[in-house]
């Protein structure tokens, strides 16, 4: 059977569980103590990344990362 891959414009539909699953191993793989502490959240920052378009904008604009509205108009209805 094929496996289903998710597309960038469909992060916002990984269940915020498996995201904070995944995030957990990426926290023992880097040997960190922990993925969130008082003012580090690893489980925020990337949640947050996958499913909220708005917040996801505004990082990329701080790292830099050039946004394509051709495909948030398309995949999200956005004009």
């Amino acid at each position: 059977m094929e496996k289903y891959l998710i597309h960038s414009n469909e992060l916002h539909l990984i269940d915020a569980g498996k995201i904070h699953q995944a995030v957990e191993k990426m926290v023992e793989s880097l040997d960190l103590a922990a993925g969130s502490t008082s003012n580090f959240d690893l489980y925020q920052v990337v949640e947050s990344y996958f499913k909220d378009l708005e917040k996801r904008r505004k990082i990329n604009h701080v790292l830099g990362i050039k946004e394509d509205r051709y495909e948030f108009a398309e995949d999200f209805g956005i004009k």
